[in-house]
């Protein structure tokens, strides 16, 4: 008799992405569904955050 392996591969990849899908704990903001202006909004929100990180890293840092 021989066996498939289909359904065991199948079953593996389907566990995969589930876990992929759940495993992170901060998800994405997901902009796929939002119109255009709100897509902007939000890569503007993420520019913001990501230039004050940026600031307060490096008043964090010894000069040089």
């Amino acid at each position: 008799m021989r066996v498939k392996p289909f359904f065991p591969v199948f079953i593996v990849l389907i566990g995969v992405v589930v876990y992929a899908y759940y495993a992170p704990e901060n998800r994405p903001e997901k902009g796929i569904t939002s119109t255009p202006r709100e897509y902007i909004e939000l890569v503007e929100k993420s520019k913001a955050e990501r230039r004050q990180q940026e600031e307060s890293a490096s008043k964090t840092r010894p000069a040089q």
